[in-house]
């Protein structure tokens, strides 16, 4: 927490000096993995869980309708899943595991936005997600046989023993920006690296609702009367 806060006073810092946008923001949706069990296992089942995210953003103008987007969220990210086999009534074996992860995530999206700076305006974006993980957990339980000898445990443990820490994702959103700043916007990023340590296939995804504040929002203004942005094509 201390490092995304540092962080957070080091962008607003950049964005004072060289007259960006900066904007608080805040997210609430769900998140699922794309899970590909082990072999051994011929079945299996995935349930989305609550996610959230909260963080800052710098909006860098290229024109008067194309920006860059950077910045800092803290995630929680996760999934709720069960997978098994059952090769006879004597050796079968059913697991339940329920993974809730915190990331550290960082995009970097390019962005539309029609009509000007200071007016009410649609947002496209897309780009990519760099995210790391910063602290998780794993707990399930395991309930089975294994030549007729019944078995049940319970296992608790770090999310960084079944998952790289590292994190490449597709990002897109759509988002409205209101002449005041205020913002809401859709968002959904696709995971495009296999997180699993073993033979397991693990991409994360995560959708969701932001709101945001968009500081700076009339830093264009004088600028665009000087003529020193482009008014864009």
């Amino acid at each position: 927490m201390r490092t995304l806060l540092l962080a957070s006073l080091l962008l607003l810092s950049i964005a004072s000096y060289a007259q960006l946008g900066i904007a608080p923001e805040a997210g609430i949706g769900a998140s699922n993995m794309r899970f590909i069990p082990d072999n051994a296992y011929t079945t299996s089942a995935e349930n989305s869980q609550l996610s959230w995210r909260f963080g800052a953003i710098i909006d860098a103008p290229f024109t008067s309708h194309t920006y860059f987007q950077t910045g800092l969220y803290y995630s929680r990210k996760g999934q709720n899943r069960n997978y098994s086999f059952h090769v006879s009534d004597s050796t079968n074996d059913h697991e339940d595991r329920t993974l809730t992860l915190n990331y550290i995530d960082m995009p970097l999206n390019i962005v539309f936005k029609t009509s000007e700076q200071g007016k009410g305006r649609l947002c496209i974006g897309a780009g990519a997600m760099l995210s790391y993980l910063v602290s998780g957990n794993v707990t399930g339980t395991s309930v089975g046989k294994y030549n007729d000898t019944a078995y049940s445990h319970t296992v608790s443990g770090p999310a960084s023993d079944v998952l790289r820490k590292f994190d490449i994702g597709a990002s897109f959103f759509g988002a409205y920006e209101f002449p005041t700043g205020l913002y809401v916007k859709a968002y959904y990023i696709s995971g495009v690296k296999d997180l699993g340590v073993t033979t397991e296939v693990i991409k994360n995804r995560m959708w969701g609702i932001g709101v945001g504040y968009m500081f700076g929002k009339n830093r264009n203004v004088n600028k665009d009367k000087e003529g020193l942005i482009d008014k864009g094509e």
